[in-house]
């Protein structure tokens, strides 16, 4: 018996052209996503995106993509979620707290929100014999 846990949220994509183009291919795709670019390192082939904020019931969680390519496109997210703590009865009329917390595994749900519109445009690509995944 084995108990379920989210997968890790890291995917790994195939392509079959110039380093170059596929991060600048994958730069534009994150473009088109309405993503803001933070880190664009050519000379490393690798790219951060600026945070982003996506909503589940009353949490928020704020993400990043981190994006390198090497022998494969590794796509990982780094998030954190944002938790309203209530204050005490000593703390009434005073500010509220937010706590923040890292997480290393988001709901598959979640992932999938973030992966799909990514891995949706890869697909197109694919079609054009350019990048491949698993």
């Amino acid at each position: 018996i084995s108990c379920a846990t989210n997968p890790r949220m890291i995917r790994y994509y195939d392509y079959s052209m110039p380093k170059e183009a596929v991060l600048n291919e994958i730069r534009s795709i994150l473009l088109s996503l309405d993503y803001e670019i933070d880190i664009y390192a050519p000379e490393t082939y690798a790219l951060t995106t600026k945070i982003t904020r996506i909503r589940k019931t009353l949490r928020k969680y704020d993400y990043i993509l981190y994006v390198k390519v090497s022998d494969r496109i590794e796509v990982q997210v780094s998030a954190k979620r944002s938790i309203f703590a209530s204050g005490s009865e000593a703390n009434i009329g005073k500010y509220d707290q937010i706590i923040e917390q890292t997480e290393d595994k988001l709901s598959s749900s979640l992932q999938k929100k973030i992966y799909y519109p990514l891995e949706k445009e890869l697909k197109k690509i694919k079609e054009k014999n350019k990048i491949s995944f698993y």
